[in-house]
């Protein structure tokens, strides 16, 4: 298969998915691999707390989809990362503290079931300051590295968020922001991020109380062309 990972964008894997050069199943193992072999071993980036154990099985429910009649939506087979801050029902959201390792929420984030209706998948949830707050390290995990030097933070508190984009373990990524915990770790990994205007993304789902009352999910991806188009399906 000739479809290139590396810097990939929402426009590049919906255009090889057309011409048949590849299936959402690929491109969900293409990023799984990497995850396996960078996150915990080899430079040890480790940005992601927990991998969704039913990407496959839903990169096949929607091959079937397309195959049947097409895209489902705007982000059809586009695989996801969560900041560990926002519910994925089926996955633990633990803010990244053992304090919540066992927490498993029986139901999505608003932002979460918005996500999956435009036809992403969650592929994983990433590392974040423990609690929210602060750089990325948390007593869950230790700490996150910066893909583009390994003795450098990644900055938070989305750190992880911002890592997957940078090391090509996602499309597009999801952080959370109450004070600069999407803009500052979106500059220091060399990916563009945004906090959106308070009250344009539910905060159903999600615990937003650190730094500030107001905080928000917010997008972060490889360029501005992509991040549109994940807040487009973020917003409500």
């Amino acid at each position: 298969m000739s479809f290139n990972l590396i810097e990939t964008t929402i426009a590049d894997v919906h255009a090889a998915y057309k011409s048949g050069e590849l299936t959402c199943r690929q491109l969900v193992q293409m990023y799984l691999d990497p995850i396996d072999a960078y996150v915990k071993s080899g430079p040890s980036i480790n940005a992601i707390i927990s991998v969704n154990g039913d990407a496959l099985k839903e990169a096949d429910r929607l091959d079937a989809a397309f195959k049947s009649s097409g895209f489902v939506g705007p982000l059809h087979g586009i695989p996801i990362i969560m900041k560990d801050q926002g519910d994925a029902a089926g996955m633990p959201t633990t803010l990244g503290s053992v304090l919540f390792k066992d927490y498993y929420p029986d139901r999505d984030a608003f932002v979460v079931a918005k996500l999956k209706n435009a036809g992403a998948i969650v592929l994983a949830k990433a590392t974040l300051g423990e609690l929210g707050g602060g750089g990325t390290h948390g007593s869950l995990f230790g700490s996150t590295k910066n893909p583009y030097d390994l003795e450098r933070t990644a900055g938070g508190s989305s750190g992880g968020s911002g890592a997957s984009v940078s090391a090509n373990f996602c499309t597009v990524a999801v952080g959370q922001e109450g004070f600069a915990s999407i803009r500052r770790p979106s500059t220091w990994n060399s990916v563009a991020g945004m906090r959106p205007t308070a009250g344009l993304v539910s905060r159903q789902g999600v615990f937003a109380g650190w730094p500030s009352p107001t905080g928000s999910l917010g997008p972060m991806a490889r360029n501005v062309t992509d991040l549109a188009k994940l807040l487009e399906c973020m917003v409500g």
